[in-house]
């Protein structure tokens, strides 16, 4: 059989992404995938604060930004449009703000939170999922045949918990073992996953495995590939992943630089952040269909298709 690289690989592969051969091949009988399952807007890391740019973070742009990507949304039939934390830099009041382009979504709208969105007063912190719409730190949901997986990976950190709690203690040894272990990831800014929301999302994908439904997990921090920006224990959720051929896709934000690697046979694909830059934008919506992703993204945000493992 011929296989011939699609164009969206193409131009990642020529744009230098690092693209692992063995998903950005699709085989000609398989280059015209038809009408898609499920669309979904993605963005992440708007990170607004009313604060003057930093680098090139330019975070009060982010308003207009998130608008742009609002508006683009509200042109198609999404099933839901999510948006993978950070949605605030600092401080309580910035979530007021940056919540009024989102008031205008007709689409369903989640949240997972991010490291940045924990950066408010200790009498905050226990708010902001709330804050954010969500009902729980994480969550799962079924849709046309995919099961949704939306992870805390702030679960066991030092930042998401107030200051004296018994999380906050317990994650400081954590980060303080791993560090003396010269782990790179080990860093005040990364979080991991505790025993229970490991458990949880074990089920999960057990649970997806028995009913023959797809995984696509959201996740604020990546775990592949091997970076600086990673979960801290990114290797016990690739594990889980290793045993369960339902996970076809993990997509997460954090690392504003984007990232994208392949690990047995799943796609992790790093958004780049929309608060980076003065001018230009970032983010993109997913088509899933019965065998792959197709990934368009829009602005800085490069387009992916990317075959699922079987």
């Amino acid at each position: 059989m011929k296989i011939k690289t699609s164009r969206r690989c193409l131009l990642q592969i020529l744009a230098g992404a690092a693209i692992s051969s063995q998903c950005t091949f699709a085989s000609s009988s398989t280059s015209s995938p038809g009408k898609s399952l499920l669309q979904i807007g993605l963005v992440t890391d708007a990170q607004y604060a009313d604060s003057p740019a930093k680098g090139s973070r330019f975070y009060r742009q982010s308003i207009e930004k998130l608008g742009t990507a609002v508006e683009h949304f509200n042109q198609y039939p999404l099933d839901f449009c999510i948006h993978l934390g950070d949605l605030i830099d600092h401080t309580w009041s910035s979530f007021d703000e940056i919540s009024q382009p989102l008031k205008g979504c007709r689409h369903q709208l989640h949240h997972l939170p991010g490291n940045h969105d924990f950066d408010v007063l200790d009498e905050f912190k226990l708010r902001v999922p709330e804050r954010l719409g969500m009902t729980a730190r994480y969550s799962a949901f079924d849709m046309k045949g995919f099961r949704f997986i939306l992870l805390d990976t702030n679960d066991h950190s030092t930042y998401a918990w107030p200051a004296g709690s018994a999380e906050v203690a317990d994650a400081a040894k954590e980060l303080e073992r791993l560090k003396s272990a010269s782990v790179k990831q080990a860093q005040s800014w990364n979080g991991g996953l505790r025993s229970a929301q490991l458990d949880w999302f074990e089920q999960n994908c057990r649970e997806a495995m028995t009913s023959k439904k797809k995984v696509v997990v959201f996740a604020h921090h990546p775990v592949f590939p091997d970076d600086i920006h990673n979960l801290w224990n990114a290797d016990r959720v690739l594990a889980i992943i290793e045993r369960y051929p339902s996970v076809v896709a993990w997509v997460n934000g954090h690392n504003h630089a984007g990232n994208f690697g392949m690990h047995s046979g799943v796609p992790f694909i790093t958004l780049h952040g929309m608060v980076e830059t003065a001018d230009t934008n970032a983010f993109a919506t997913a088509s899933l269909h019965g065998d792959r992703i197709v990934i368009t993204g829009h602005g800085r945000e490069p387009s992916r298709e990317i075959l699922f493992r079987t």
